[in-house]
This record gives structure tokens, sequence and C-alpha cells, in this order.
């Protein structure tokens, strides 16, 4: 089956129901998290999912004693410490946790 589109290509029906936009496999359903109709894929709520990716990849913080070490999205670990600023390691973040 199928159809044109309106530049005069032909389309199949998948390609007319989603409207043109050629996303197989999202759908549109209540995400009880988001409190709002949402993308879905099969399983999982594309918003939610999205909020989880840049909550996890930014700058965190954690306070040990009197220092704080800050964790970075790269991985690398940096203190206040006295300790860290000479020799560029210290107990503080190998203890931290985040």
């Amino acid at each position: 089956m199928g159809g044109y589109d309106t530049t005069g290509r032909w389309r199949s029906d998948a390609w007319h129901m989603d409207g043109g936009a050629n996303d197989e496999g999202y759908h549109n359903k209540w995400c009880h998290s988001c409190c709002a109709e949402t993308e879905h894929d099969w399983v999982n709520c594309i918003p939610c999912g999205d909020r989880a990716v840049r909550n996890r990849t930014g700058k965190q913080s954690s306070i040990v004693g009197q220092h704080t070490v800050t964790r970075y999205p790269n991985g690398k670990r940096y203190c206040t410490c006295k300790g860290f600023k000479f020799r560029k390691q210290c107990k503080h973040t190998s203890i931290a946790k985040f």
C-alpha cells in the first residue's frame, strides 16, 4: 500500500501514519513520572531518560570532613585540601561518595 506525498514522492503507509516523522517504534503514552502524555519507545519515557542523562553528566560535589571533593564529567576528582594541591592525590578523593 502507500501513497504519494505532497512533493510527488512515493511513501509507505508507515510514513503517512507517522506524519512523515520516520520514528517507527515511538508512540505517545501517559507517563506517571512526568504527569503528561509524552513520547515513549517500547519501554521507557523519552523525556525521563533525557533528564536522567542530563543529571548524571554534570559536575558533582561531596563533602568529606572539612574538605570538598568535586568530580567532573570526565571522571577526574579534585579536593580542596593542601595535600591534594601539592601531590594531586589525597585520601579524601577515594573516600568521597557521589
